[in-house]
């Protein structure tokens, strides 16, 4: 069954509750995302698109292309691009993330977003009907970050979100693909929690040298913190 997903600014998308689900996380990328009407981006494993149309409608990049593996969700992020009037910017492409060089081109893009599958099928953690968007299958982390290093043009960044206990794991990726870290915003449900997930910024041919942030989603209240309802404005 489908349902609108509200956007704000009188924008909504589609989710289907027999198919993949973004969360939040997908939410907080976009929004933390830097890039600007120059920017043409990849968004891979786009799912339903939300990632590319926040970013055509946030922050104006000329140009978004989805690239995602299961037909279902590529269709639906059509038509959400459709829905919030950006299909003129914005394409999708049925593929595997493994072969985004070959289907999208080499060093054709300025910025690159994803939500890489958080868990591995061997951590024990349930299934259910967004294992695949969650869990890694036969494309892992590194296969995402190796497309986009392969996709960006030199200066490129590519931004992602991943469960805070495979930081190490994410690092070592950018670094081994000629990406590296320039920023780091680490994501806590409240004060006083440990941090749930991160958001990585890393550029192609860069320089070593991060910057760290914290971002709260709850303030000590339990309220929604003034930094995430600025985010989401």
């Amino acid at each position: 069954m489908e349902y609108a997903v509200d956007l704000g600014r009188g924008f909504s998308v589609l989710q289907d509750t027999d198919g993949y689900l973004f969360t939040q996380d997908s939410v907080i990328c976009a929004n933390l995302l830097r890039a600007g009407s120059r920017d043409r981006l990849l968004d891979l494993g786009c799912g339903t698109g939300i990632m590319s149309v926040l970013a055509l409608l946030k922050k104006g990049v000329r140009e978004a292309v989805g690239l995602e593996l299961d037909p279902r969700a590529a269709d639906l992020a059509r038509r959400n691009a459709e829905r919030c009037g950006v299909s003129d910017r914005m394409s999708v492409v049925c593929g595997d993330v493994r072969r985004a060089p070959e289907l999208l081109g080499r060093e054709k893009f300025d910025k690159a977003v994803c939500n890489p599958p958080y868990f591995d099928f061997s951590d024990g953690t349930d299934g259910g009907r967004t294992a695949a968007a969650k869990r890694e299958g036969e494309a892992v982390l590194d296969d995402f970050v190796s497309a986009a290093a392969a996709c960006l043009r030199f200066g490129g960044d590519l931004t992602l979100v991943m469960r805070a206990e495979r930081l190490c794991d994410a690092i070592s990726s950018a670094r081994a693909h000629a990406l590296e870290p320039k920023t780091m915003t680490f994501v806590f449900p409240r004060p006083g929690e440990r941090a749930g997930t991160f958001i990585m910024t890393a550029r192609k041919g860069a320089k070593p040298g991060v910057v760290t942030d914290a971002l709260y989603v709850l303030d000590e209240s339990g309220a929604e913190s003034e930094r995430m309802k600025e985010l989401y404005g």
